[in-house]
């Protein structure tokens, strides 16, 4: 091995001075052009003759914290600079066309969509038809108002909680078998099956009234002989 003093310019164009060892002129030649540099002096160090000191300024700088020439500085190679002294130039050519190789065949792979790969990531999941369940209900009974003749202005809820279902109908729109009874029909389709039915009956400004918790099947069916009382309020 032999000692080379140089003089280079770096790719910020700042200049560098130093010492490598290398095989030959051009070896040291090679390393220089490898790490990027520009050679502007490269001579083989002989034993017994000091180095050449060259300083290097840059142009003066006037700041608010400096005024002046930059110092000289010192050639001090980064870690990767020492690591590529370390193989050849072809090793570093042959060791980044595997990566770039490795890479491409990666990209494809990646890009194969899920059913060649057969998995199911990202496919859109298939639409659920909820289930609904018809329901038709016929509910007849009987109103008595105490203290009061008059029915005509009483109201109708039915009322199937699990639902959740409630509608009122005014007394003057329901079908009426005979006088003080009513027949109340309810037809719809659900994705909750009811299993309760309450029916309530209102005299407004009077007071109101239900009836206990009735079972039924989802589909509704018929329901008679209900009885509501609806008692003034204390």
């Amino acid at each position: 091995m032999a000692r080379f003093h140089f003089q280079v310019s770096d790719t910020e164009g700042k200049i560098r001075r130093g010492t490598m060892e290398a095989q030959s002129l051009s070896d040291a030649r090679e390393i220089a052009s490898r790490r990027g540099y520009t050679v502007i002096e490269l001579r083989e160090a002989v034993d017994g003759v000091p180095e050449p000191v060259i300083k290097v300024q840059t142009k003066s700088a006037t700041t608010r914290y400096h005024t002046g020439p930059a110092p000289a500085r010192e050639f001090d190679p980064g870690i990767l600079e020492r690591i590529g002294d370390l193989f050849s130039a072809k090793a570093v050519r042959a060791v980044m066309s595997t990566l770039i190789v490795v890479g491409l065949i990666w990209m494809v792979v990646g890009w194969r969509s899920p059913a060649a790969r057969g998995g199911t990531s990202g496919a859109p999941k298939p639409m659920v038809t909820p289930t609904l369940t018809a329901l038709k209900l016929q509910v007849e009974g009987s109103v008595e108002v105490v203290g009061s003749s008059s029915v005509g202005d009483v109201q109708i809820t039915i009322d199937l909680p699990e639902i959740p279902y409630q509608q009122t109908f005014e007394w003057s729109k329901l079908k009426h078998p005979r006088p003080g009874h009513f027949f109340v029909e309810v037809e719809f389709e659900s994705t909750r099956k009811a299993r309760q039915l309450v029916v309530h009956a209102r005299k407004p400004g009077l007071g109101e009234t239900s009836t206990e918790v009735i079972r039924i099947t989802p589909d509704g069916g018929k329901h008679a002989n209900l009885k509501l009382v609806i008692k003034p309020k204390n």
